[in-house]
């Protein structure tokens, strides 16, 4: 007996090929497969509808109320999670449904794709009959099944099979502009830019100002800043007063540091829409780019009070703010921390039972979860070489990448591991769900409260051991979080009251320094050059207490200069900020030098023009450090009261430089001044510093690693035995 809904599906996608812009029809569509219980093809129809005509939404049926089929996917986030990644018994099964369905009713060109994206091993195999010539004889655009097949393969990882499909629409007229982005993300993973870059820019031909402002947010994504905002000039040229490409643009100066241009464009925003929320996010941030942390917590911290939602990532900004101001002691920020967090906890059901064996000596399989493994990025900088080096037999790992930027660094990283999964698609409990499905032992976050972070899949427990490691310089303030990776300097015993995690201590210092690239020293300085003291950090570093204190360094040596390099110093507005705050200690602005941003090889170039490094608190440097440590510059640091004002003497301990350590404000300028007077041995002394470097505990990988290794290994081992250790000493 013929099914009717089957029938009737089939006629209007015969419908939808003549006329594919009438929402009458996806809203007869919709309606259709809800009473079909056919909820993912439901959620895609209501989605068109809702693109050609929002006023007939609330026409759509109700599936809250419908009873689906038994293991069929619920509706965009569980179809989603099987069509990108298709190889699991849900997706089998949905398979089994799909092609039952369309036994009766042939004609439904969705079914069919997804089918061919469930079955992809036998997608594009020559035959007549397979699910993706089916759907392409049917679609309701040219090019759509290829189109969505390509999609969901490069979003599950699959970058070849998406150049395959993808590379088939070139020549196709009129030009799919959505199909040329997708096959420039897949051919950027393929490490091919030439022609990645040809395709950006035959998407970039678009007229839909929608469209524009979604391939000028992937193309930053991918480092081509310059490109991404002419794309948005042009959307705004087609459209000068449409509030989301504004907005789009105002985040993206302020993102590439054209603070004044980025304020310009938020003003005429709250101009054309005074009620508009998204701009105080950007003018809340603005301070902090400025350099004035205070403010922006203060400004953060108000906003999340009237937003009145624990839930909100504001929280994380809250956090990460916090770690930059003077004004707070540890235990305030670390109370802080605790209050963001434990809404975040108290909203989600953890998982308590997994079925990994406790075994304590098997092979571990360990998780990692980044968005950050390309180029610049600290993460990338400290975790590649790491990567690369665990042993892939005791440790294999597993990485979820959550982020969208590829370039040659994130194909070592994912050549280094024994799986990568593209995870940026999947919201927490879907991602969840997937680490859970993979068995992973030890799950390890790289990202803290920055801006990728992924804290919900941590408070939902995806793991029987998770950690934190490397990509924040603090607790997290979550408490299913087991362990920070710390050292005996960042994260000593008597400081255990400021982590919400146990403290699991690496031999040495938790950062090891293993370029990735090689950086040749710069040749010494004249003789005759007055003395030059630099900083290269983030100015929202800079704190009243480090210009404070920089300000008598200087004004101890009157003959001595200070170089100050970071993005927002490109902005003249930033650069009068601090000659002011200079001035009000006495400095007056000509012995301030000011630079902005420079490619990373030309950045570290520019160490040759400083004699000697000075660390900021309470928020020390650390990937800055290093590089200055490296290019031969001793660097001054002060020794706070927790993990974030401890990394620089965590470096130079490990250094065997603890003459550079000071322990009081009045030390560090007694340091200056000493260093002061060993100018000349500074400065033909670069190559030995590196020499010095190289040799120690700071920069030496294979130790490293091991330390890591056993670390991992004594983590597991306190979950196997089920104690109650909180502190494992290196």
């Amino acid at each position: 007996m013929s099914n009717p809904a089957a029938q009737a599906i089939s006629a209007l996608w015969r419908e939808l090929q003549k006329t594919p812009a009438d929402a009458a029809l996806w809203l007869q569509l919709a309606q259709h497969y809800a009473s079909a219980d056919l909820l993912p093809q439901q959620a895609y129809a209501a989605r068109q509808l809702r693109r050609l005509r929002p006023d007939l939404a609330a026409q759509l049926p109700n599936t809250t109320t419908l009873v689906p089929v038994d293991a069929t996917p619920q509706g965009d986030a569980a179809s989603e999670a099987l069509l990108l990644h298709p190889s699991s018994n849900a997706a089998n099964l949905w398979a089994h449904q799909l092609q039952s369905w369309l036994d009766e009713g042939q004609g439904d060109w969705l079914s069919w794709l997804y089918l061919a994206r469930l079955r992809d091993a036998e997608t594009l195999n020559g035959q007549a009959e397979s699910p993706i010539n089916q759907a392409r004889q049917l679609e309701p655009i040219a090019g759509e099944s290829l189109h969505w097949l390509g999609f969901w393969r490069l979003q599950g990882g699959d970058h070849q099979g998406a150049t395959v499909v993808l590379a088939q629409l070139v020549d196709l007229r009129p030009m799919r502009h959505g199909s040329m982005l997708y096959l420039g993300e897949a051919l950027l993973r393929a490490g091919n830019r030439p022609a990645a870059e040809l395709a950006f820019t035959r998407a970039s031909s678009s007229s839909n100002t929608a469209f524009l402002r979604l391939l000028a947010q992937r193309v930053y994504q991918h480092n081509y800043w310059q490109e991404a905002i002419a794309v948005l000039q042009r959307a705004r040229e087609l459209a000068p007063a449409e509030i989301p490409t504004l907005e789009a643009l105002a985040r993206l100066h302020w993102e590439v540091y054209n603070l004044s241009e980025s304020e310009t464009l938020c003003n005429r925003i709250l101009e054309l829409d005074p009620a508009n929320g998204d701009v105080r996010y950007l003018l809340n941030a603005l301070p902090g780019r400025r350099g004035d942390a205070r403010a922006h917590l203060a400004a953060v911290e108000a906003h999340y009070a009237e937003l009145n939602d624990p839930g909100s990532r504001l929280a994380s900004s809250i956090a990460m703010a916090s770690l930059y101001v003077d004004d707070r002691s540890p235990e305030q920020i670390t109370d802080l921390h605790r209050q963001l967090c434990a809404p975040i906890e108290a909203a989600v059901i953890p998982t308590t039972s997994f079925p990994n064996e406790r075994d304590p000596e098997r092979p571990l399989r360990i998780g990692l979860v980044s968005g950050d493994f390309h180029r610049q990025h600290p993460v990338n900088l400290f975790m590649l070489p790491l990567l690369e080096r665990l042993d892939p037999q005791q440790f294999p790992v597993t990485v979820f990448h959550t982020g969208s930027m590829h370039d040659e660094y994130t194909v070592r990283a994912r050549n280094a591991s024994a799986h990568w999964i593209e995870a940026g698609q999947l919201d927490d409990q879907a991602l969840q769900q997937r680490i859970a499905d993979q068995q992973i032992d030890v799950l390890i976050d790289l990202a803290g409260h920055t801006s990728s972070h992924r804290l919900g899949v941590f408070a939902l427990r995806a793991a029987p051991v998770q950690a934190s490691f490397l990509g924040y310089p603090h607790s997290t303030g979550l408490a299913r979080i087991d362990w920070l990776i710390g050292d005996a300097v960042v994260s000593p015993a008597e400081h255990a009251h400021l982590f919400s995690e146990g403290i699991a201590q690496l031999p040495g210092s938790v950062f090891c320094w293993c370029p990735v690239d090689d950086y040749p020293l710069p040749p010494p300085r004249p003789a005759d050059a007055p003395l030059v003291f630099g900083s290269f950090n983030n100015i929202m570093k800079l704190s009243p207490r480090t210009i404070a204190l920089w300000a008598s360094v200087l004004r101890d040596l009157p003959g001595a200069l200070l170089l100050l390099k970071a993005p927002s110093l490109a902005e003249a507005s930033v650069i009068e900020r601090f000659q002011g705050l200079f001035a009000e200690q006495g400095i007056s602005s000509d012995r301030l030098r000011f630079e902005g941003p420079e490619g990373l090889e030309l950045m570290m170039q520019r160490y040759g023009a400083i004699d000697i490094a000075l660390d900021p608190t309470p928020y020390n440097g650390g990937t800055t450090t290093l590089q200055a440590l490296w290019m031969g510059v001793p660097v001054i640091t002060l020794a706070g009261g927790n993990f974030v004002s401890r990394m620089g003497a965590s470096f130079l301990t490990a250094l065997g430089k603890p003459e550079w350590l000071a322990a009081s404000d009045e030390h560090y300028r007694v340091i200056a001044r000493e260093l002061a007077e060993q100018l000349s041995t500074l400065r033909q002394g670069r190559t030995e510093l590196r020499q010095q470097m190289a040799a120690s505990g700071l920069s030496d990988p294979e130790r490293y690693t091991a330390g890591f290794q056993n670390g991992l290994r004594r983590m597991w081992q306190s979950h196997c035995n089920s104690d109650r250790c909180r502190l494992l000493l290196a």
